[in-house]
């Protein structure tokens, strides 16, 4: 789903070529014929913006036989694959007595609640990084060093 810019603009340039001979032939002026080389290349970047900051919606419901639709901790860290029915716990962060390895456990009940509904966002919601930063307001990339700092304390714990 992610855009390869490089393949993008070369596939952007080529036509371009051919538009801007197509357009000398049709008596437009180099000024006029770049006035719509701008224009669509303002339009060629607002498209990439677009595929690159947008995410499909996760889905609603999963098989717990479907790997594919499972998020990428749950992938990595096999002590976060449990079963057990929301029902049962009343907290946001009731998954965490759920986890079956005590070590990581403890870790997990150590972090701060920023952290905690970081990793709740992305492990428990299915949201993308790209989701928490618009619903924080700030940067995918803040995000990142925040799951990178999270990572390590869960490391060292």
């Amino acid at each position: 789903m992610g855009f390869n810019h490089a393949a993008e603009r070369k596939k952007y340039e080529q036509k371009w070529a051919l538009l801007r001979k197509k357009y000398r032939k049709a008596g437009m002026s180099k000024e006029e014929i770049q006035e719509m080389y701008e224009f669509d290349w303002n339009a060629f970047l607002s498209e990439r913006r677009y595929r690159e900051h947008t995410q499909p919606l996760p889905s609603e419901s999963f098989s717990d036989d479907d790997e594919d639709s499972m998020s990428g901790l749950f992938k990595k860290f096999d002590s976060l694959k449990v079963t057990f029915s929301e029902d049962d716990f009343t907290g946001r962060y009731s998954w965490v007595e759920t986890i079956e390895d005590e070590e990581l456990c403890a870790s997990l009940k150590a972090l701060s609640t920023n952290d905690l509904e970081l990793i709740t966002l992305m492990v428990i919601d299915d949201y993308s990084q790209s989701d928490i930063a618009k619903k924080d307001g700030c940067a995918r990339n803040t995000v990142n060093k925040k799951l990178a700092r999270i990572k390590k304390l869960l490391r060292e714990g």
